[in-house]
C-alpha cells in the first residue's frame, strides 16, 4: 500500500494512503493537526475526525481526496510525466494517484508537502526558457524521442521539476526571477523550491510553437486582458512579459508565495470537493462559498467585478480550478488574486464556448437581468458602476493592443466576440 505522510508549514496534517482493492485514497488526521487553529478542508472535512475516502467524491478526482487533488498533475503536466516515465522505463498505468504526490513532494503549488518523496534531479542553474519552450512543444507533438532525452536529459529533468504540477492544458512552468535592479542581470532560477536569495515567483505560460499564429499572440493578449481588469478594479496577479529567443512568454506572479513564505491554496473545486464544467455549480456556488468561510464584503465586490469581466471580455473559460482561496497560518481565509484572464480559445476556429460555471442558471447569452439578479442575491449594492467601469475597459482593448505585435484580423475577431456580449448586456 503506497502511502505518504503530509505537512503544511511545521504541522504534521495526516497520512495518506492507497488502497489498491477499492482503488481509493484514504486520508486520516493527526492529532497534531486536530489541535491546529486552522482547518485545510472546511467544508469536505468541518471536524477534521473522520476518514476522507476518495471514491466518496466524484469519479474525475480519480480516486483522490480533493484536497489533495490539487497538487497532482494536470493535462500539460501528466504529458510531461507520462514522457519522464517512459524515458525512466517506468509503467504509467501501474502508479497510483498517491505515488503521484510523492513525486511532486515539496514543490507543488500552495503549501502542502508530500514526505517519502521520490527523488527527481534538482538544477539551481539559470533557466533557459528558449530550452523549455522547444521541449515542451515537441513533447506535446508526441515528436520527443529517447535520443532528445540522452542528447541532455537535465532538460527533461527540468521541465517535470517545474511543469508537471502547474495545473491547466497549456505548458507553463515555475520561474523564480532575482530581484537584480537592472533587467539584464536578472536570473530565471528554478521556481519549485524556496530560495535564500531575494526572488519573485511566477508561472511562466510559455509560447512553444512559433509557426501558430493564435500561439504567438495570445500572451500579448493575455498581458492586456490582465492589465484591462485591473483597471476595472479586479485584483490581479501582478504580470509581465519575458521575451526570449523570439517569443513572448506570459508570466503570472505566483499569490502562494510571500518573500520565503508559503501560502496554503485551495481551488473552489477542491474546497466544494466538485469537480465539472457545467450548469451544476455557478458564481452563486462560489459566493456561498465565501459566506462560509466568513469573507468581508470587498471580497464579494472582487468576484463580483471578475464575473461581469469574464462575461464581457469573454472568458469563459472560468470553470472551478480557476478560483482559488487562500489561508494563513491562524487559519484565515481570503479570495486568491484572479488569474487565468483572457480570451481562452483561438479566435480563427469557428465554434462557440459557453461560460463553464453558470450566471442566474445561464451558460451563454447573459444579460443585464442576470448580473442584476446575482448582484441582488449576494448584495453588491453599487452592481451598475461596476458593469459601466467594466464595459469601459473591454472596449479599450483595441487601444491597448496595439503596443503589441497582433495582428488586425485578431483584434477585429476578438472584439466581435465582445461586441456579441455587450448586444445581449443591452438587449435585456
Amino acid at each position: 500500500m503506497s502511502s505518504a505522510k503530509i505537512t503544511l508549514w511545521d504541522t504534521l496534517i495526516g497520512y495518506i494512503a492507497w488502497d489498491q482493492k477499492q482503488n481509493t485514497a484514504v486520508f486520516e488526521s493527526s492529532e497534531a493537526y486536530l489541535d491546529a487553529p486552522f482547518n485545510i478542508a472546511p467544508i469536505i472535512h468541518p471536524n477534521k475526525r473522520e476518514f476522507l475516502i476518495g471514491h466518496d467524491f466524484h469519479d474525475k478526482f480519480q480516486g483522490m481526496v480533493p484536497t489533495f487533488y490539487d497538487t497532482l498533475p494536470d493535462a500539460f503536466g501528466n504529458v510531461i510525466f507520462k514522457e519522464w516515465l517512459e524515458q525512466m522505463n517506468m509503467d504509467q498505468s501501474a502508479m497510483n494517484p498517491v505515488e503521484r504526490l510523492l513525486y511532486i513532494g515539496k514543490r507543488g503549488m500552495g503549501a502542502l508537502e508530500y514526505h517519502y518523496e521520490k527523488r527527481v534531479p534538482s538544477n539551481k542553474q539559470r533557466l533557459d526558457l528558449e530550452e523549455l519552450a522547444q521541449l515542451s512543444h515537441k513533447i506535446i507533438q508526441r515528436k520527443y524521442a529517447q535520443k532528445d532525452y540522452l542528447h541532455n536529459p537535465e532538460a527533461l529533468q527540468n521541465i517535470l521539476r517545474i511543469g508537471a504540477s502547474v495545473g491547466g492544458a497549456q505548458a507553463k512552468v515555475l520561474v523564480a526571477i532575482s530581484r537584480e535592479t537592472k533587467q539584464p542581470n536578472q536570473r530565471l532560477l528554478a521556481g519549485d523550491i524556496i530560495h535564500t536569495i531575494p526572488v519573485d515567483y511566477y508561472i511562466v505560460k510559455l509560447a512553444h510553437d512559433p509557426k501558430d499564429l493564435w500561439n504567438k499572440e495570445k500572451h500579448y493578449v493575455e498581458y492586456v486582458y490582465n492589465a484591462m481588469a485591473k483597471d476595472a478594479g479586479v485584483a490581479v496577479a501582478d504580470s509581465r512579459l519575458i521575451f526570449e529567443g523570439g517569443r513572448a512568454h506570459f508570466a503570472s506572479k505566483r499569490f502562494d508565495r510571500i518573500e520565503h513564505q508559503k501560502l496554503h491554496k485551495q481551488t473552489v473545486s477542491a474546497l466544494a470537493g466538485f469537480f465539472g464544467r457545467n450548469t451544476e455549480f455557478g458564481y452563486e456556488s462560489i459566493f456561498k462559498i465565501m459566506e462560509f468561510l466568513n469573507l468581508p464584503y470587498k471580497d464579494k465586490m472582487q468576484l463580483y467585478t471578475q464575473m461581469v469581466f469574464n462575461v464581457l471580455a469573454s472568458n469563459r473559460d472560468d470553470h472551478t480550478r480557476n478560483f482559488s482561496f487562500l489561508m494563513d497560518k491562524q487559519g484565515k481565509w481570503s479570495l486568491s488574486p484572479a488569474y487565468d484572464l483572457t480570451f481562452p480559445f483561438d479566435p480563427y476556429q469557428s465554434f462557440f464556448m459557453p461560460h463553464k460555471i453558470s450566471i442566474n442558471n445561464k451558460v451563454k447569452e447573459i444579460n443585464r437581468n442576470d448580473l442584476k439578479a446575482i448582484a441582488d442575491k449576494v448584495g453588491i449594492v453599487y452592481y451598475k458602476e461596476i458593469i459601466e467601469r467594466v464595459i469601459e475597459q473591454v472596449l479599450s482593448f483595441p487601444d491597448r493592443i496595439k503596443n503589441y505585435d497582433v495582428q488586425k484580423r485578431t483584434v477585429d475577431l476578438i472584439m466581435r466576440d465582445i461586441q456579441k456580449n455587450l448586444n445581449h448586456l443591452f438587449a435585456s
